[in-house]
């Protein structure tokens, strides 16, 4: 959640183990769902809005924030 926060996301438990991420940058959203336990998390497309996803083609910015978003996760996770 905090590594999210850090990096503009509003961050939603959605259940155990499950986090909804949603980043609005101007009139581009991309959400996406963090799934995670003891031993390893995942972060998986929910959905998009502004951002050309069509036939598992997505806007290049897509990419980036969910990098930056991964290694603020890895960040928090070490410390």
């Amino acid at each position: 959640m905090k590594a999210g926060l850090i990096q503009g996301w509003k961050m939603d438990a959605i259940s155990p183990g499950t986090v909804r991420g949603t980043l609005n940058i101007r009139s581009h959203q991309a959400v996406v769902v963090v799934r995670y336990d003891t031993q390893e998390y995942s972060i998986n497309y929910e959905s998009s809005q502004n951002l050309d996803h069509y036939q598992g083609q997505i806007h290049k910015n897509y990419n980036a924030w969910i990098r930056h978003l991964d290694n603020a996760i890895q960040r928090e996770l070490l410390d």
